[in-house]
């Protein structure tokens, strides 16, 4: 079994992280650090409790470090488990610039060791089916491609994610979805238009962004706003022979938050379904979404520490993530389209 460490044990480590590393045989928590004792004794008992990771390094003969701190933290701590010869599972966003990814990058190959960012969204069932969808023709050439990721989050909460800092505010939280999405369909854009807002009361942070990637055929739309309320679009994908359309959210996350194991027959099933429009005449035909795995991606971890199998990310593909951000910040500063040059 893979010996696994977690380090953090918030939101992210006992939502996307933990049911799945819990229920899979190739893994084996360990160990934890965490500030919060009581809880780690409460959610795993067998586990040994840590304050800090190099105490954790030294003592815990780990296989496997799982980061899920703040995301100004990922560097310092992805390079020392790296440099403990352990493999890393590192929480998105990656890190908060691409040089320090690309450090990590030397580093991993240098001892070794897989470095794998956690772009779990890459098996939501909505993006599985615009992937299936795209690459099988039935939309012809894509043309304009909008993906959105909005909620109804209308006042700053006090959360390290909404105050200033390094990586902080929705453009890194789910901007590297969305971002990391993107160029998994369609590679390296041209040029970047974006711009990256703070529209709440009182907010200090990105709060809203609308990000352009520009390829020679295409245009590619992301979005994320805190004030839409109701079920909002999701995907709207539109090519030469048909437009594909879905609404709502990937069911994974809710059912984690609700306590469904992933065991269930029901997990990852989406209850909603996604529209294709034919032509001219607008030919209607209900699609059903296809069913979401985030599983897969520690299967394919497991898989690749164990045998040597291709991980289920390339850290290189979250390098290029982080540039994408990066850039975007730096054309909603000046205003202008920038060109993308990674």
């Amino acid at each position: 079994m893979i010996r696994t460490g977690i380090v953090g044990f918030g939101f992210a480590a006992q939502t996307f992280h933990l049911p799945f590393l819990s229920i899979l045989p190739d893994f084996d928590v360990v160990a934890v650090v965490s500030s919060n004792h009581d809880l780690v004794a409460e959610k795993l008992p067998g586990a040994s409790y840590y304050s800090n990771i190099e105490e954790m390094l030294r003592d815990a003969d780990l296989d496997l470090v799982v980061i899920t701190t703040p995301n100004h933290t990922h560097y310092d701590l992805a390079k020392q488990s790296l440099e403990a010869d352990c493999h890393v599972l590192l929480e998105k966003p990656f890190v908060v610039n691409s040089g320090q990814g690309l450090d990590l990058m030397q580093l991993s190959k240098s001892r070794g060791k897989i470095l794998c960012p956690y772009q779990n969204r890459r098996w939501d069932g909505d993006f599985l089916t615009v992937k299936s969808l795209i690459e099988s023709g039935e939309l012809g050439q894509v043309r304009v491609f909008e993906s959105h990721f909005d909620r109804f989050r209308p006042e700053v909460r006090n959360r390290w994610r909404e105050l200033p800092g390094e990586g902080t505010g929705i453009l890194y939280d789910l901007g590297s979805h969305l971002v990391d999405q993107a160029l998994t369909l369609f590679g390296d854009p041209e040029h970047v238009t974006a711009r990256c807002a703070s529209l709440r009361p009182q907010s200090s942070a990105t709060d809203y962004f609308h990000v352009t990637l520009h390829y020679p055929d295409k245009e590619v739309l992301l979005t994320s706003s805190p004030f839409r309320s109701g079920t909002g679009t999701r995907f709207v994908v539109q090519g030469d022979k048909a437009t594909f359309s879905c609404s709502a959210l990937d069911v994974q996350e809710q059912q984690l938050r609700d306590g469904v194991t992933v065991t269930n027959s029901e997990f990852g099933r989406q209850p909603h379904q996604g529209k294709l429009e034919i032509g001219d005449n607008v030919t209607d035909k209900s699609i059903e979404l296809e069913h979401g795995t985030y599983a897969e991606l520690f299967a394919q971890l497991a898989s690749a520490i164990q045998h040597g199998t291709p991980p289920p990310i390339d850290a290189y593909d979250a390098v290029k993530g982080i540039y994408t951000l990066e850039l975007a910040q730096h054309a909603s500063a000046a205003g202008k389209t920038e060109r993308w040059a990674f």
